[in-house]
């Protein structure tokens, strides 16, 4: 803890004393606004070919510093050849730091990388937890070790909701959970992330404040779970963060009107704050889930989704697309252009932004010292 506090204090001292610190002063340099904004998205694109426009698109916005980070969805797998020339292209940009690469693989119902490249499957998270926790490290090795031989270093996983409602339907019913007691959850997911950590490939845990209990699907609307909500839900984080294996957490597009008010990933949303700085005493990387998600986008435009989620206070926003029927706009320069004069504007605080920066700095340095002993061995 104390090792990556020091880090994390570096880097936001770094970043006071470089040419971002303009920032604070109400944006002197735009452009150094733009960069300095760029490590805290996350975006997607459409297409399956290093060729296609798509890929071309994000791959620009990756050297130009508008994000820091790419999101493979299943919609971008074609064949494993063309997979791996498109992280191969990515991993060679002439980019200011390694790009986060990111693939969404649970195993189970949400399997980006299996039969579909001819690779092997990775059972979902309910039944593993059928089977042994020696059993649980083999099948999370054999998957970290798919994901580092292609290349991608971020997995956004686990999932580490309490399946408290069975018929929920986008964590129960697609046997998401490890189970419905934080025991079972948090002796599965350290296996998950112990795993991928040899790998030297980050996780991310999800879905804060806790999905397990909602009735509804965040991917269809706003999952209010104010009914149905308990603070036994924090447990798999609270246990996680004190083993130092909560490297990076995802908020879900949940809703609890008196506990954290408004949806988690905006700015109605007091659980990052609330929850969980001040409560579990996190102080890692919080980063939102898709603000795709018809959740956000029924209610707000993509810009104002976004500036929302950073007032919410998330350090890294994830945004794949605008909508199914927009596969041509450049998300990942929008979304900069947004947050870039949000910050100008002063309506998001300068010094909110540089702890975020800062937060991710210190999380990517300690992934890229991990993968410079792992490459000595």
């Amino acid at each position: 803890m104390l090792r990556r506090l020091g880090r994390l204090s570096l880097a936001l001292a770094l970043l006071m004393h470089s040419g971002h610190a303009g920032l604070a002063a109400g944006c002197r340099n735009t452009a150094a606004t733009s960069r300095l904004v760029g490590p805290m998205i996350m975006a997607g694109f459409f297409g399956t070919k290093a060729s296609d426009a798509g890929f071309q698109q994000i791959l620009s916005d990756l050297e130009e510093g508008l994000i820091g980070g790419v999101v493979i969805l299943g919609r971008n797998v074609g064949t494993s050849d063309d997979l791996a020339a498109m992280i191969d292209r990515l991993r060679s940009c002439k980019c200011a730091a390694p790009p986060f690469i990111a693939i969404d693989d649970e195993g189970g119902t949400v399997e980006r990388l299996g039969s579909n490249v001819g690779l092997a499957e990775t059972p979902s998270a309910a039944e593993i937890a059928r089977g042994s926790v020696p059993a649980a490290r083999r099948a999370y090795a054999a998957l970290a070790e798919k994901l580092a031989t292609l290349h991608i270093n971020m997995n956004l996983a686990p999932v580490v909701d309490l399946n408290t409602n069975p018929s929920n339907p986008i964590i129960g019913q697609r046997q998401r959970s490890y189970g419905r007691d934080a025991d079972t959850v948090v002796r599965y997911a350290a296996a998950f992330i112990r795993a991928h950590r040899r790998q030297g490939i980050l996780t991310v845990l999800k879905h804060f404040p806790g999905h397990g209990s909602s009735t509804a699907d965040s991917h269809a609307g706003i999952a209010d779970v104010t009914t149905t909500w308990s603070s036994a839900e924090l447990k798999p984080y609270r246990r996680l963060i004190r083993r130092g294996l909560a490297g990076a957490i995802m908020a879900g597009h949940l809703a609890h009107s008196s506990r954290w008010g408004g949806v988690a990933t905006q700015s109605g949303g007091r659980a990052i704050d609330r929850l969980l700085r001040r409560e579990l005493g996190y102080d890692g990387v919080v980063m939102t889930d898709d603000l795709a998600m018809k959740a956000i986008l029924d209610a707000e435009p993509p810009a104002a989704a976004a500036i929302a989620a950073v007032k919410a206070g998330a350090d890294i926003i994830m945004f794949t697309k605008f909508s199914d029927e927009d596969q041509t706009s450049d998300v990942g320069r929008e979304i900069n252009g947004a947050l870039t004069a949000a910050v100008c504007a002063g309506e998001l605080k300068a010094g909110a932004m540089q702890r975020s920066v800062a937060r991710i700095r210190s999380w990517r340095s300690g992934w890229l010292q991990h993968s410079r002993r792992q490459a000595q061995q």
